[in-house]
């Protein structure tokens, strides 16, 4: 487990049935999922998708961790936020090479977690996972993930134009991004406190 107190968060292992519910739940959600899924935006098959994620998260990932807040006291309930995971093949494994995922709930957007949980796990391959390389891909239009990835240093390598179907109707372009160990000691280096 790895608190974020400054946020008010924390970061914890996947706990089986109960967060497999949330996870479907986001899924669930049109707008949410328009970010996340590169299939059209239906109601998922529910076993189909849980069976596809536990295969996942047992076989493919270097971490996977749930998002959640901290209660600052007994009487407060812990708020599920979100999750995020590094995935990797086992040809990427040998090239010290992950992909960055994260989802987060709505409600929670535009509060500063997503930034501070991407740098948090990106400080957290480098430094403990000894990793070389981080990518992403986010969809078009998702002007607000673009922004915290590069805020937390990665750098745009390429698009695939035209590649995703969005749920209006149009295509949309996947964005690839990604950070190196290189890229990211620059990044410390220029940030006070940090090196």
């Amino acid at each position: 487990m790895f608190d974020l107190p400054e946020q008010g968060i924390r970061l914890r292992g996947f706990e089986g049935d109960k967060d497999m519910d949330q996870i479907v739940r986001m899924h669930n959600d049109r707008e949410i999922a328009a970010l996340i899924s590169t299939s059209y935006v239906v109601p998922p098959g529910l076993t189909k998708l849980r069976e596809d994620y536990k295969k996942t998260i047992e076989n493919s990932t270097e971490i996977f961790c749930i998002i959640e807040t901290i209660p600052e006291s007994s009487e407060d309930e812990v708020e599920w936020v979100g999750f995020l995971g590094l995935f990797g093949s086992p040809d990427a494994r040998l090239r010290r090479e992950s992909a960055y995922s994260i989802s987060i709930w709505k409600k929670y957007w535009n509060k500063g977690y997503g930034t501070a949980v991407t740098e948090f796990i990106v400080d957290y391959a480098f430094e403990s996972l000894f990793m070389h390389r981080i990518a992403l891909s986010v969809f078009e239009g998702n002007n607000r993930a673009v922004a915290v990835y590069q805020k937390c240093g990665f750098i745009l390598e390429g698009r695939a134009r035209k590649a995703v179907r969005s749920s209006d109707g149009g295509w949309k372009d996947i964005i690839n991004m990604g950070i190196i160990v290189d890229d990211w000691i620059e990044l410390k280096k220029r940030v006070p406190g940090q090196a």
